[in-house]
């Protein structure tokens, strides 16, 4: 007569409630850090792409069997959207003039060329790191490139002193849930926007939301300006934060010095 072994018995139970359990770890979030306020913490370092976040390869071109499934450079989500501008496209939607002017164009034009800072959301997408400094009154960038640097009200008040378009514009913040939204207007024309959009305009209004993913920050940005666009668009970037980097200094020279050697479309 068969016998059955309790051993035996047990021994499936104990490997389906240790897979379960595995799974269920799997399936958790990885909580994000917050202020004692409550907030999403995004005090930091971080940055979207360059070697000092992914090492030399951060300057090869992937395949096109690669970049199917791979992130493309310079940090961007590729995952499907699903925020508030998931309709939105991901190119200028130039007006005829603007994309007129724009064939013109070279990387000698390119204001950074002459060491003016890139504006917003430009300056994220630079292979340089940059910090953020968080308190419950405001968020303070601190950009490596071009010595940029924002500080966002985010308790409700607006900028003070003068009110002088700039390269970086004035910026005000406030929460939605866990998602940090800000709205960055003021600027002076003279930028490039992302992308194809080498032409901008004093209108030009960026409205920015930032929202914490486990080890990485979710960024998305719809640009407007309705001298240059016939719409709106949006930019999506993966902000990581690097290995052991810290913001250092920042000098543009060369690009003063020698504008007209500069290689480049």
């Amino acid at each position: 007569m068969f016998t059955k072994r309790p051993e035996l018995m047990r021994w499936p139970l104990s490997m389906a409630a240790l897979l379960l359990s595995a799974s269920l770890c799997a399936q958790t979030p990885t909580p994000i850090p917050r202020t004692p306020e409550g907030k999403p913490d995004f005090s930091g370092v971080w940055q979207t792409g360059g070697i000092s976040l992914t090492g030399t390869q951060a300057n090869v071109v992937p395949d096109a069997a690669a970049s199917a499934t791979a992130a493309p450079m310079g940090g961007r989500n590729t995952a499907k959207p699903t925020g508030p501008w998931a309709d939105l496209p991901t190119q200028p939607p130039l007006q005829p003039w603007a994309a007129e002017k724009v064939k013109g164009l070279t990387a000698k034009d390119d204001p950074t060329v002459r060491c003016f800072m890139p504006g917003v959301p430009r300056a994220f997408s630079q292979p340089f790191p940059f910090e953020i400094v968080q308190t419950p009154q405001k968020v303070v960038i601190l950009y490596e490139v071009f010595h940029s640097f924002r500080i966002i009200p985010i308790d409700g008040r607006k900028p003070v002193g003068e009110v002088l378009p700039g390269y970086m514009g004035d910026s005000t913040g406030h929460w939605e849930g866990d998602t940090l939204v800000v709205v960055a207007e003021n600027f002076n024309g003279r930028i490039w926007g992302p992308g194809n959009m080498r032409v901008t305009s004093d209108a030009f209004r960026v409205t920015e939301r930032y929202t914490q993913q486990g080890d990485t920050i979710a960024y998305e940005a719809k640009i407007e300006d309705p001298n240059v666009l016939t719409g709106p668009f949006v930019q999506r970037l993966t902000m990581r934060r690097p290995p052991e980097t810290r913001v250092a200094e920042y000098e543009c020279l060369e690009g003063n010095d020698d504008v007209p050697h500069l290689v480049g479309p």
